[in-house]
């Protein structure tokens, strides 16, 4: 018998079986993609719509967002779930409204106008009430809400009843629904408030099982002018506890005075603090270049929003006169607002750009390695964050929400990838940080902790001052380690990208970084930011004048070993 033949026949069934076997639910679903169409009173994005992207970034890092007004047939093409958003009450368009109701993915529908599809027929919404306990029909367990949350009382559901509230009146009303087809209907529309409950009916959507907990700790404000004993006792400690840890650095200190820089490669012996840190565990974010936007103290100011203005960079300069931008509504339509922003956003992009690539390359050239980008105080334009993404492939804290002021940020309760980060990945706070000044240092970080607690499997990221000093760190780290099956980021063993014009660093997940120049050292040195103009023209007259000396060196030995030569001759011929 030939062996050989069987053994090919059965690899060869093994390999059709395996493409063709069902894969998990979870596996699936994240290489799908994720449509999120919106109401909204003037058809732009608002910053429900963004948390939504934010939660959704979640399971999918193909994450498509549109207002209903513009959604085709093209758009449902590689998506394996629909979230409709309704934020506002309105009669849908006959083409919308059949484009959702006849489409074959499962239809996530939340706030107003569900009732308008057919996955959704019969839905009424019987009342609106702000509430701050609800039940779950599934855990069959009452839950607090610290916020409260404005909820839909829902009737006319062929299904199963998720969640229920009791109104003033002690009637019964569920507000969230599963359909016999398996879509679902959640009846709240303040998704800042109810980011923690609509991430964890979401997972359910998607199939996700609660896995540990991600946990971090940033140490936080690292400035040149920074203490370096006290960074060094803490970053020792979280060491000795096997912890690794993140360092958000700064690499100038800008005095509010007088405007005078303090470049971190003045401070020898907290360079030094850093590089023993980083080889100790500790991983490098770049967070800002100065931390302050004109003659703010750095760690105060804002350095990627114009916080006085409450508006996006307008200058390339920060000591230029701030322009006060015009609002989109003062325009007769959104092309003539578009010519009058692009300047503006040019200069932003300049700004931006600039004080990224000085960071990397400050940092770089001391031997330490940022990994990840926070942006001071959580502020950033849409626009800025785009930048961002082309230097980095990360970023830690929250998100600014809001185009129009920085007051608005959140952040999802697990790791996220949204549409509005254009490709990077975030690693969001969520538990806060020690605040000193009040009476109870830990009472907001013990509330949210033990609401990651309940969330379970999510992040609990915070950062601590190293000015501080040792009172508080291990306090906090023993709350943190109270969460149950919660795992330390260490993020040199993720993959991670942070690149500028002259220099890459890479992880690939092995804990070794990997740093390549990209341009010649030569070139490097003279692009330094320390090299004023005039610096480098006298370091080019310098070079000029050196090459002159070695020529005339050159020239003056090339004439003796000649005259040399002549003098031999002429003495062999009078002999």
């Amino acid at each position: 018998m030939n062996y050989k033949w069987i053994r090919l026949f059965l690899a060869a069934l093994l390999m059709f079986a395996a493409a063709y076997m069902p894969r998990p639910a979870e596996a699936k679903n994240r290489d799908d993609g994720i449509l999120i169409t919106y109401t909204s009173l003037d058809g732009k994005e608002t910053v429900n719509g963004k948390m939504l992207d934010l939660l959704a970034g979640h399971f999918s890092s193909s994450v498509t967002i549109k207002s209903d007004h513009d959604v085709t047939a093209a758009d449902l093409k590689g998506k394996g779930r629909v979230i409709y958003y309704g934020e506002t009450k309105k009669k849908l368009s006959r083409q919308f409204i059949s484009l959702i109701s006849g489409m074959p993915q499962q239809l996530v529908s939340i706030g107003y106008n569900a009732e308008q599809f057919r996955q959704f027929a019969g839905l009424s919404l019987t009342e609106k009430q702000n509430v701050y306990r609800i039940y779950s029909n599934e855990e069959k367990t009452d839950l607090s809400l610290e916020k409260g949350a404005d909820v839909f009382g829902v009737s006319g559901v062929k299904g199963k009843a998720l969640y229920t509230y009791r109104s003033n009146d002690g009637k019964t009303h569920p507000f969230m629904w599963k359909t016999d087809s398996s879509n679902y209907y959640f009846g709240f529309t303040n998704l800042l408030n109810d980011s923690l409950l609509t991430a964890k009916e979401l997972r359910k959507v998607f199939g996700e099982s609660p896995g540990s907990t991600l946990l971090y700790l940033r140490l936080e404000d690292i400035s040149p002018m920074s203490d370096e004993k006290l960074l060094y006792q803490a970053g020792a400690y979280l060491h000795k506890r096997n912890i690794p840890f993140i360092m958000a650095v700064i690499p100038v200190y800008l005095n509010p005075e007088n405007g005078e820089k303090v470049y971190l490669s003045d401070k020898p012996k907290m360079v030094n603090v850093l590089k023993k840190l980083q080889k100790m565990g500790g991983s490098i974010i770049i967070h800002g270049y100065t931390h302050a936007y004109r003659y703010s103290e750095t760690g105060e100011g804002f350095e990627f929003w114009d916080a006085k203005a409450d508006q996006p960079i307008t200058s390339e300069n920060a000591d230029d006169t701030p322009v006060k931008l015009e609002k989109e509504q003062d325009f007769p339509n959104e092309k003539a607002y578009q010519t009058y922003a692009e300047p503006f956003r040019k200069k932003e992009d300049i700004y931006t750009r600039t004080k990224l690539e000085q960071a990397i390359d400050d940092l770089t050239e001391l031997g330490l390695y940022p990994l990840s980008f926070e942006a001071p105080h959580y502020t950033m334009s849409e626009e800025g964050y785009s930048i961002a993404s082309s230097y980095f492939s990360s970023i830690f804290g929250q998100v600014q929400l809001s185009a129009t002021t920085w007051k608005t940020s959140g952040a999802p309760p697990f790791v996220s990838k949204p549409e509005m980060l254009n490709g990077m990945t975030l690693y969001p706070e969520t538990i806060g940080f020690v605040n000193a000044s009040k009476k109870n240092p830990f009472g907001d970080m013990e509330n949210k902790i033990s609401q990651m607690i309940d969330f379970e499997g999510g992040v609990a990221g915070g950062f601590y001052h190293p000015y501080l000093g040792m009172k508080y760190l291990p306090e906090l780290i023993d709350q943190m380690e109270r969460i149950p099956n919660g795992e330390w980021l260490d993020l040199k063993r993720t993959k991670q990208t942070v690149t500028s014009d002259s220099v890459e660093i890479k992880t690939n997940g092995d804990g070794t970084i990997h740093v390549q120049n990209k341009i010649h050292p030569v070139r490097a040195f003279f692009e330094h930011h320390h090299q004023t103009p005039l610096e480098k023209a006298l370091w080019i007259l310098s070079g000029v004048v050196f090459l002159f000396v070695i020529m005339f060196a050159g020239y003056t030995l090339y004439l003796r070993a000649t005259l040399k030569k002549r003098i031999f001759k002429e003495r062999r011929s009078l002999e």
